[in-house]
């Protein structure tokens, strides 16, 4: 009718709008052309150069030819400040300490602790760092007359480093076979460890707070079945307790009491005595002794045989001595005006003293955070780079998974260097390695042919849209051509593809930043290449006449 027309016209206008306002919506809100299915592409050098400082160039992580980090960053900026944590990977062979490791040495930006496998770093790098003014110094179990004696126990300074250092033991030593893999077991020797240093720490004279003094008061420890039982451990704990001694009572013979003998207190040679004042219900280190002192005779004689068979390469006098006491002075590395190299040089074919070195890290990280907090406002006012080279194969770290996502905030720089992701996975179980790599911002790789790891690096590069064409033919009464165009995902690039990665390529990811392909970092191109070819020329580092030159003894 007539009086429909004009309401249909208002209807249909009104349809025609709202397809119109849809499909402007679809225009500019849901349209990515070309991003389809992946946006990634591969970052040019202009695109990675704003993650470095182009003013100072020394003032840089280097990864490759074109990308770099900034250290230190002069003002914030959100969208190119990363954390300085590097996880570098690559294979055996692909240059992980030529093309990443020695370059950022001589950047001579920072105090550097570098772990080095093969005992042969210091000695191609320390005289150039020595000419830069760099006081070195070394921990070495492949010589230990090369060494400075480092005391992990000496850097404890409450009960949550007693407990550290105690898990720290556990963590990186081997107990007895049939307990491996035993949370109870471990969990115990966790109890005997964390009681013995307590009471080293909190009730021993400075000169007793070392592995040696654990030792000892290892030695003391005994179990048998008869619950009236006292060992010489026991004593030391009840003189803790009581404040008495075991004393021989004066006027008693050596040789026994004679062929007469009373069953009185006073008829026998040895007493208790008060020495001291007890110690307070709630002592650590009594508390300590106490949890792991209820188990049974056998339970107990189990405990006690198994925590010393971890310990049981600190039997041998060298290392008895080398762990005496502290000369690294890992606290004081960041201080004002600081400028330290430390080497850790171990064996890359031993694994005996693989514990040392998981202390040893762990030491350094725990004492500098601390000092960062109580002395210097919660950041150390000189950088320090922590180069951790074989960084699954050297022990591993208690809580390191927590302690990196807090180390810029401490101006700590971190480099990890594996083999592959797998290995470190092995070392730090699978949830804590990929909390450990979401900790860094930067990832470099050199190459490799760990399948595990090629899968990992081309899920992390992401995937691209591809344009793809399909044709068919068919003959029938005549020949005809059909062509289909369209869009398809691929990967930026497929775990073959990293495999075969040419071996002077590199491959960055940076948080921020579209993956980047560049030319591994070439040493010579370094500025201040000409100081290793000097130092080369003048024969390999001999860091113990640096020392005997430094301590004025030659």
């Amino acid at each position: 009718s007539a009086e429909a027309l004009p309401l249909c016209a208002g209807t249909a206008c009104a349809c025609a709008a709202s397809l119109a306002w849809a499909r402007s919506l679809g225009s500019k809100g849901a349209r990515r052309d070309g991003e389809e299915h992946g946006s990634s592409r591969w970052a040019t050098p202009k695109d990675i150069a704003p993650f470095g400082d182009p003013k100072d160039p020394d003032n840089n992580i280097i990864l490759t030819d074109n990308a770099r980090i900034r250290l230190v960053s002069r003002r914030f900026d959100l969208s190119t400040d990363t954390n300085d944590n590097v996880l570098v990977v690559g294979g055996p062979g692909t240059g992980k300490t030529r093309y990443y490791v020695k370059p950022n040495l001589l950047q001579a930006n920072a105090s550097f602790f570098v772990t080095d496998p093969k005992g042969t770093l210091i000695r191609e790098m320390g005289g150039a760092l020595a000419e830069l003014g760099y006081e070195i110094r070394a921990f070495d179990t492949i010589d230990f007359s090369r060494s400075m004696r480092f005391n992990p126990i000496a850097y404890i300074r409450d009960e949550a480093g007693v407990i550290r250092f105690a898990r720290g033991i556990v963590a990186n030593t081997e107990g007895e076979a049939n307990h491996k893999g035993d949370p109870y077991w471990e969990k115990a020797e966790r109890l005997v460890y964390t009681a013995l240093t307590a009471y080293l720490v909190m009730h021993c004279e400075p000169a007793d707070r070392n592995l040696d003094g654990l030792l000892t008061l290892l030695s003391l420890a005994d179990a048998r079945d008869d619950p009236g039982y006292m060992s010489p451990l026991d004593m030391v704990f009840r003189e803790l307790e009581t404040g008495e001694r075991y004393v021989r009572r004066k006027g008693a013979s050596a040789e026994g009491e004679g062929s007469l003998r009373g069953f009185s207190e006073e008829d026998g040679a040895w007493e208790w005595v008060k020495v001291r004042e007890p110690a307070p219900p709630d002592d650590f280190a009594l508390a300590s002794y106490r949890e792991f002192r209820v188990a049974a005779g056998d339970t107990m004689k189990s405990m006690l045989s198994s925590c010393n068979v971890r310990l049981k390469p600190l039997s041998i006098r060298a290392v008895r001595d080398l762990t005496s006491k502290d000369e690294l002075d890992l606290a004081h590395m960041g201080d004002e005006g600081a400028k330290v190299a430390l080497f850790a040089s171990m064996s890359d074919t031993d694994s005996t003293f693989d514990f040392l070195f998981a202390l040893l890290m762990d030491t350094a990280v725990s004492a500098l955070c601390a000092e960062a907090l109580e002395s210097h406002g919660g950041s150390l006012p000189t950088t320090v780079h922590f180069v951790f080279d074989e960084f699954a194969n050297i022990g591993r770290i208690p809580d390191f998974e927590r302690t990196i996502a807090v180390t810029r905030s401490r101006n700590i720089a971190v480099s990890m260097i594996a083999q592959s992701l797998s290995q470190l996975k092995e070392t730090y179980g699978d949830n804590n390695a990929e909390t450990i790599v979401n900790a860094c911002d930067t990832l470099l790789y050199l190459g490799g042919k760990a399948n595990e790891t090629n899968e990992e690096i081309s899920k992390m590069a992401g995937k691209q849209t591809v344009a793809s064409e399909t044709q068919s033919d068919s003959r029938g009464a005549g020949w005809t051509r059909t062509v289909n165009r369209g869009i398809s995902e691929r990967d930026l690039i497929q775990p073959a593809e990293v495999a075969r990665m040419p071996r002077e390529d590199a491959l960055v990811l940076v948080n921020g930043c579209m993956p980047h392909m560049d030319r591994k970092y070439r040493l010579e191109r370094h500025p201040r290449s000409r100081l290793l070819e000097e130092a080369a020329r003048r024969g390999p580092f001999d860091f113990a006449e640096y020392r005997r030159r430094k301590d004025g003894l030659s």
